[in-house]
């Protein structure tokens, strides 16, 4: 009962937030659960079915992908926007009590709590590698943090794991059931020497595989991505279309159909639900400023600039990089120089942001031609009416997607 009133009252705070513009009130609808009743994760997630998504690119992709395939079987709570710590979790839970199913995107950090409190029956790890080193530590710290929760996880919690990531393939390894996943990713920008004992890690000339001397290597994968199509155990095929562009959102499509296949949604389904998927939080959204229109990009850390930038290159020549560095952004800009830009190469680039300066300098001894504006107006002043893309770290995504024209 007392739970109960405290949702009520929770929800009616973040509903006060919203109408007053102060936010979204997922945040204050979560704090102010947690804060009366601090086991409201663990009561609210007893009578659901859970599934955990995590990693350090395309949590919130992947868990909007998930949510969409399992709600053409019923209905589910989910947290796809992306709050995805203590408070934004307890919000996700605290609506719609009836639905028997709970998606969860999970903060990296949070993890071990998670688990604990929601007893999930699936976690699907994605990937790992640095991101805002002010606040996560090294990889391998995080990766540390994982395998000591994971080995926690009972038989009837499944962990659908990355074996092209040589961190979550050591994390996951010890798990009673795990799901090996591949989508062919090549190398990782992370992982040149083992988890486990230090050495060198040695990869093929594909840099599709790796192994050690002392005995860690890439496990044979259950499911497989390949040339747009998914196979699985007992030559299980569904052709796999992603809505949303690039290669990344592909092996997240994958991931999303096997995931739900778990939860007993047939793969063709799945794979029909997700591929209607167009954007997700913003992200790909249009939007106007000036006579520029511009289509929105979200890149946070050298991996995830690494694959927008590949799926830039296909679209419009005219591109705006937006660089913050608040604390959700991670204050630590050193990971531009960890960042190949080659590809703006022959590209009208301008670049802008609150560290525009760092991001200039960074451009400048990568040899891109390029201009500095304050921000996406004067941006937009110089590009005039064209169609340019926008890709944004964090903070400045967050506030850019709301000017995103609904879909």
């Amino acid at each position: 009962m007392k739970l109960r009133l405290v949702i009520v009252v929770a929800n009616a705070a973040g509903w006060l937030s919203r109408i007053t513009k102060k936010g979204s009130g997922v945040m204050v609808t979560g704090r102010i659960i947690l804060k009366l009743v601090p086991s409201a994760v663990q009561t609210l997630s007893k009578s659901r079915k859970v599934i955990l998504i995590s990693g350090t690119n395309g949590k919130t992709t992947t868990t909007s992908l998930i949510y969409h395939a399992l709600s053409s079987q019923g209905p589910v709570v989910s947290n796809f926007t992306g709050a995805n710590l203590f408070a934004g979790i307890a919000a996700a839970l605290s609506k719609n009590q009836a639905a028997p199913v709970a998606v969860l995107e999970v903060d990296e950090m949070v993890i071990p709590w998670a688990m604990k409190q929601t007893n999930p029956r699936l976690i699907v790890l994605l990937n790992l590698g640095r991101d805002q080193l002010d606040r996560l530590s090294e990889v391998r710290v995080v990766a540390q943090k994982w395998k000591v929760a994971l080995a926690t996880a009972q038989a009837h919690c499944a962990v659908l794991a990355d074996s092209d990531d040589p961190f979550v393939t050591w994390a996951a390894q010890d798990c009673v059931n795990v799901i090996w996943f591949t989508s062919g990713a090549v190398g990782h920008i992370d992982a040149s020497t083992c988890p486990e004992c230090g050495k060198v890690l040695e990869w093929n000339t594909h840099l599709t595989s790796y192994s050690c001397t002392c005995g860690f290597k890439k496990p044979n994968p259950e499911w497989i991505l390949r040339d747009g199509e998914l196979t699985g155990p007992n030559n299980q095929k569904v052709g796999v279309q992603s809505g949303i562009p690039g290669a990344a959102a592909l092996g997240n499509a994958a991931r999303a159909i096997v995931a739900a296949k778990a939860f007993g949604v047939p793969i063709d389904k799945a794979a029909s639900e997700i591929a209607k998927v167009l954007s997700v939080d913003g992200r790909f959204g249009s939007l106007k400023i000036g006579r520029t229109n511009f289509r929105l990009l979200l890149s946070k850390n050298p991996a995830s600039w690494r694959e927008t930038l590949a799926t830039s290159a296909q679209g419009p020549k005219a591109v705006a990089l937006v660089v913050n560095a608040n604390t959700q952004d991670g204050k630590d800009t050193s990971w531009l120089w960890d960042v190949d830009f080659s590809p703006l190469a022959n590209r009208t680039v301008i670049a802008t942001g609150e560290r525009r300066l760092d991001l200039s300098a960074r451009l400048t001894v990568a040899g891109i031609k390029h201009e500095v504006c304050a921000d996406e107006g004067a941006a937009a002043k110089v590009f005039g009416a064209v169609d340019a893309d926008i890709i944004a770290s964090y903070t400045a995504f967050h506030r850019l997607s709301k000017q995103v024209k609904p879909s």
